[in-house]
């Protein structure tokens, strides 16, 4: 497979460099895809996340140091990075009908299919299961496929995305603290 991103030549307000085809996302998830394209790195480091999460929740003798949360927090944060970039680079049409997703939560949600239907495919012993994780995966890789058909032609606006209450709370709790900071020098 190249690495060659896909695009089409017809549509100039979308980034030649921008958009991975389904097969690219997959490959760069899966870790068989490497270019210093940023969205190929942070495709990657997701399908890592999610499947580091995957034995976390089911490895009850896991390192304390590396829990659901933390890994819950680091997949929040790259997901924010392709936001960002996503701001940029991906083709926004005002007219176009919303999207529920940003292009971050997307290729989270591929990465994760990803990782769970090859977790299922390596380790289920029921083959009807490992059968439904593949034919889910390609769902998800068809919805993917579709959607960025979409973006190219103006029919689908992505949200830029929100960093959720989490991260809100976070933010709040930093500021407490600052504000403490603040008040505690004021008397210097």
């Amino acid at each position: 497979m190249d690495a060659e991103v896909a695009a089409t030549p017809e549509d100039p307000a979308t980034d030649a460099g921008s958009l991975l085809s389904p097969d690219q996302l997959l490959a760069a998830i899966g870790g068989r895809l490497a270019d210093p394209l940023p969205l190929i790195s942070w495709a990657r480091e997701l399908g890592d996340l999610h499947a580091a999460l995957i034995s976390t929740a089911l490895n009850p003798r896991r390192p304390s140091d590396l829990t659901e949360a933390a890994l819950h927090a680091e997949i929040a944060k790259v997901v924010d990075k392709i936001n960002s970039w996503a701001a940029f680079y991906v083709r926004h049409s005002r007219c176009a009908r919303r999207h529920t997703h940003t292009f971050g939560e997307v290729i989270s949600h591929v990465a994760k299919s990803y990782a769970e239907a090859w977790w299922t495919v390596l380790h289920a012993d029921c083959a009807e299961l490992r059968h439904s994780a593949w034919v889910h995966l390609g769902e998800v890789r068809d919805g993917y496929a579709q959607l960025i058909t979409d973006i190219r032609a103006g029919r689908v606006q992505l949200p830029l995305g929100w960093r959720g209450i989490r991260h809100t709370r976070q933010n709040d709790a930093a500021l407490e603290n600052d504000g403490a900071l603040a008040e505690g020098t004021e008397g210097d």
